[in-house]
């Protein structure tokens, strides 16, 4: 009796044990199934940027309209184009918290939903864009940038170019300046045939004399001042800046005052592209000589280069004596020229004609050439009346040794006019280094020929 009592109690208590491990487990089972909507959510659950995780579904919707609401108070994001700026506000996007969270995946990550009013946002890229791209730009490549910033509750470290968002069809990108220089140099065939076009990089320095020397082509100095003045006074009319530029002792015959640029094996022409885009610099042969054209997307201001009006410096004469010469006769040894100062400014405008700044970007000095007269001697002369610099029979290498030394003087009046106008770029200087983007103004080594 006392065996069949044990086994009934071992079946009992086997019995008890199973049931109250089954029941357990049934009992977590059945609780993760009936009530898991009210459970605080796994580890991995994020919306956006935001993690949710061992958050209840009420906690999670407050989080995300909190982070939202932070990103919104103090969030703008800045556009450019060129020179100009301006910022999309927070206010124009919509955040779809209750959707996003209603298409949540517990464990997983889930996108944010924003919407951005794209009507706003083409108000304010019109006003910086040119007229004539606004129909070139790619609106919902945009709108899908700007909803993803927003969707990450970010803002971007450098403003969003809008230059990215134009199509380069044939309508966005346009003959911007050009220029045409009057010239009969039989090398310009030779560049014309090996350079029909030059690409000048976005944010980079371009310097002809080192792109020469990489092509491997060797030209004269006459010509490559021509190339180079023709170059200048192309890009004058933009927002290049220019970084080293240099004149001659005299105005070259088929260049205007205030456009030569002097090239040769001690100077350089050398010119900063401050945009994220490439122009290109073409080149063919006009009726006069050579015509250059810059073609790129156009420019958010309109830039126009004035020449101011000649300052002139009359020649003086000096006067040496020759006995070869009979008394009282005069013989012409070199016929003098006006020297010339003159003041190159470029004004910027908006599209409204408004003046935005004005720059002076060169004061170009051409020293006079003295009239040196020869005279014969007089009897009598004294040198009381020797009033226009006279010299000796036995003194001429004397007067010709002080003409050069007032040419000198004179070159450094003009060297002193340049040294006072100096327009500065920030983080360039003449050293030929990369400057910085924020540059305002145009650096110019302004040389002259010695």
């Amino acid at each position: 009796m006392r065996s069949i009592a044990a086994v009934k109690l071992f079946a009992i208590t086997a019995i008890c044990t199973i049931y109250f491990i089954s029941f357990s487990q049934i009992g977590v089972l059945a609780y993760e199934t009936f009530f898991a909507d009210t459970d605080r959510l796994p580890a991995g659950t994020m919306i956006g940027p935001i993690s949710l995780a061992g958050k209840t579904k009420q906690e999670a919707l407050q989080t995300v309209e909190n982070k939202v609401n932070e990103w919104k108070a103090s969030a703008s994001i800045p556009v450019m184009y060129q020179e100009k700026k301006d910022v999309i506000p927070a206010s124009l996007f919509t955040f779809q918290t209750e959707q996003s969270l209603a298409q949540m995946v517990s464990g997983r990550p889930a996108p944010l939903f924003v919407l951005v009013d794209m009507q706003a946002c083409s108000a304010i890229i019109q006003k910086l864009l040119p007229p004539s791209l606004v129909s070139s730009i790619n609106l919902k490549k945009l709108e899908n940038d700007l909803v993803d910033l927003a969707a990450r509750l970010q803002m971007p470290t450098q403003p969003l170019d809008l230059a990215v968002y134009v199509s380069r069809g044939r309508e966005a990108l346009q003959p911007v300046s050009s220029a045409t220089i009057q010239t009969s140099n039989s090398e310009l065939s030779e560049w014309l045939s090996t350079n029909p076009a030059i690409v000048i990089k976005g944010k980079q320095i371009f310097s002809l004399v080192s792109y020469m020397k990489e092509a491997g082509k060797s030209f004269s100095s006459e010509a490559m001042s021509t190339i180079a003045s023709a170059i200048y006074q192309t890009i004058l009319p933009t927002n290049f800046m220019i970084i080293e530029r240099n004149t001659s002792r005299e105005l070259p015959d088929g260049i205007e005052i205030g456009y030569e640029a002097k090239v040769d094996d001690r100077r350089d022409l050398q010119f900063y592209n401050p945009n994220t885009t490439a122009y290109t610099l073409v080149f063919q042969k006009a009726k006069a000589g050579l015509r250059v054209t810059l073609v790129g997307l156009p420019f958010a201001y309109q830039y126009v280069v004035k020449v101011g009006d000649i300052e002139y410096f009359e020649p003086r004469t000096v006067v040496q004596y020759s006995p070869l010469l009979r008394p009282g006769e005069r013989q012409l040894k070199q016929s003098g020229k006006r020297g010339m100062l003159v003041k190159v400014t470029r004004e910027t405008y908006d599209g409204q004609h408004h003046l935005v700044r004005a720059e002076t970007i060169a004061e170009d000095f051409y020293p006079p050439t003295y009239t040196i007269e020869l005279r014969g001697l007089e009897v009598g002369d004294t040198q009381s009346n020797m009033s226009e610099n006279p010299t000796s029979p036995q003194q001429p290498a004397n007067n010709e040794q002080q003409a050069n030394n007032e040419t000198k003087n004179s070159e450094q009046a003009g060297e002193k006019q340049e040294n006072q106008q100096s327009p500065s770029t920030d983080g360039q200087s003449e050293n030929g280094q990369t400057p910085s983007t924020n540059v305002s103004n145009s650096q110019v080594n302004d040389n002259r020929e010695k």
